[in-house]
């Protein structure tokens, strides 16, 4: 929940603000309760929280609205929570769940709606799926969500109105982000590593707007706001920041830059997150330590991507392991993990001719042999790094192997295995992915009456061909998929030096413990 002092201080001016806060508050100050015109509409947007604690039962996704400057006394940028009956907030997440909600692009109609140090309240009886349309004028959101080419970064460092903030420099903020005083592992240089070079961060640069000179420090500035985090609530700061930050650059975010990071001091007020980030947005904000944290960076940059959290064998939100989309690496020079295997189908850096293939249920069986994304940029044969297994429904899985080397060398789970993981929206668009087996040579998974077929589809690791005495040695593993209770002829594969393959054994071992999270600083 939010906090309604701070919402309340913040929609209706009874508090302390800077000069262009309080311009904002007098503006949104009386009544306490403001309804809407019948025309009024925001922009559905979806916030995931990345949980300090993994068992901690917060919710992890949270729908705002961002709304209309109109509505709020001709101030932009400013997100409010959806305040719903449970009917109306089920349909929102059956409706993103099924892609007719679009995170940044869809619209809600807002008639009859009020806003109030409640937020955002909808009429009791308004039916959600009349009430949402798609608009393509917005449709361009999704250029802050392309994973490849050179993405501007600004990142805020947030004073509050008592002087908390961060105690780090500007410059070493940037260092922790773009690596631009050396900084060995961050958000750029592993960003830079898993695309491959396809996808270039760079620090933010002042791109003409209200301030002439260019930044002290490349990519990240300070603002200071009239609230005081220890009793302010994410929604009052977020929009204080953002109120800020646009009074003072003069743009109207996320303006020039694709992405942009709130650097905030700690949490005080409904915490338990080490950072948030709105989906297919420009937006991410944290939280003490995190923000310095590589595989928290990635993650929420993640969200900002379109994806979906990752979760584990034990079916929980966040412990898949073998991709920062889970519960991620928790360090400031750990951080050497991509994505699982879902979240590489969805991702566009590994879309040449040959980096993907699909089995299907015409198909009565086929061998697969596969490199891992460690070894994308030195695979002379061409093989693909991810297996779609296509259902012909909107949920299919995807099978890769995890090699733990290079880019994904502090990988977390299921070391140089071949890991299998399913996901709905056909594997294109935002959808929570759940870890279903981590399989050694020798090892296989079955579903029963896969795709509706009538029959068991297995997946047999028949080889993992390593040489762990070369280092430049490329690592394959070969799957065999096959329909069918009986198991036919494996196709014949490169034999591998060493011990005899053993045995099939019984499917997916036992789950992983999640990796812990440290205590919030």
């Amino acid at each position: 929940m939010f906090h309604k002092y701070a919402l309340s201080c913040f929609l209706l001016g009874a508090c302390t603000l800077s000069l262009p806060e309080m311009a904002i508050a007098s503006k949104l100050r009386n009544p306490a309760v403001r309804k809407l015109g019948v025309d009024s509409k925001c922009t559905i947007e979806v916030a995931t929280l990345l949980a300090i604690d993994p068992d901690d039962n917060d919710p992890d996704e949270t729908f705002d609205c961002s709304m209309e400057a109109v509505d709020m006394h001709g101030v932009s940028g400013q997100i409010l929570p959806i305040a719903a009956t449970r009917a109306q907030k089920n349909k929102l997440l059956a409706m993103l769940k099924s892609g007719e909600i679009l995170p940044g692009e869809t619209e809600l109609s807002l008639g009859g709606s009020t806003v109030s140090n409640e937020g955002l309240s909808l009429p009791p009886g308004q039916d959600i799926a009349a009430s949402v349309r798609q608009n393509v004028e917005k449709s361009n959101r999704r250029r802050l969500a392309l994973h490849t080419g050179t993405k501007p970064i600004l990142v805020v460092k947030v004073i509050d109105s008592g002087g908390l903030a961060r105690s780090e420099s500007l410059s070493q903020i940037g260092d922790d982000i773009f690596g631009t005083n050396g900084d060995p592992v961050n958000l750029k240089s592993q960003m830079g590593d898993c695309s491959f070079g396809k996808l270039n961060i760079v620090p933010g640069l002042n791109y003409g707007g209200a301030v002439a000179e260019p930044f002290p420090t490349a990519g990240v500035i300070e603002v200071t706001i009239g609230l005081s985090l220890s009793t302010s609530d994410r929604y009052a700061i977020h929009n204080a920041v953002t109120a800020e930050v646009n009074s003072v650059l003069g743009y109207t975010l996320p303006g020039p830059y694709q992405q942009v990071m709130y650097v905030n001091e700690g949490c005080y007020v409904s915490c338990g997150y080490a950072a948030y980030a709105y989906i297919n947005s420009w937006m991410s904000v944290y939280q003490g330590v995190y923000y310095k944290h590589t595989g928290v960076q990635m993650h929420e940059l993640g969200h900002n991507f379109g994806f979906a959290h990752s979760g584990g064998l034990d079916g929980a939100t966040y412990t898949d392991h073998t991709g920062l989309m889970g519960n991620p690496l928790y360090s400031d020079d750990v951080g050497k993990m991509c994505w699982n295997a879902a979240k590489t189908w969805q991702c566009e850096w590994y879309n040449e001719p040959g980096n993907k293939d699909t089995f299907d249920a015409s198909m009565e069986s086929k061998t697969f042999r596969l490199v891992g994304i460690a070894n994308y940029d030195n695979n002379p044969e061409n093989l693909p790094v991810v297996i779609k297994l296509e259902t012909g429904t909107t949920t299919d899985q995807f099978i890769n192997f995890n090699r733990a080397t290079g880019v994904n060398s502090e990988n977390d789970e299921a070391d140089n295995e071949v890991t299998i993981v399913e996901t709905g929206s056909n594997g294109e668009a935002y959808s929570q992915s759940f870890l279903k087996a981590t399989l050694l040579q020798g090892e296989f998974y079955q579903y029963l009456n896969w795709a509706g077929t009538g029959q068991t589809l297995t997946v047999m690791v028949t080889d993992i061909d390593k040489d762990t005495t070369n280092p430049d040695y490329v690592w394959t593993a070969t799957a065999f998929v096959f329909l069918g209770d009986l198991p036919p002829t494996p196709a014949p594969v490169t034999p591998t030096a060493g011990p005899p393959t053993p045995a099939p054994v019984a499917p997916t071992p036992a789950p992983v413990q999640p990796t812990s999270a440290p205590v919030a600083p």
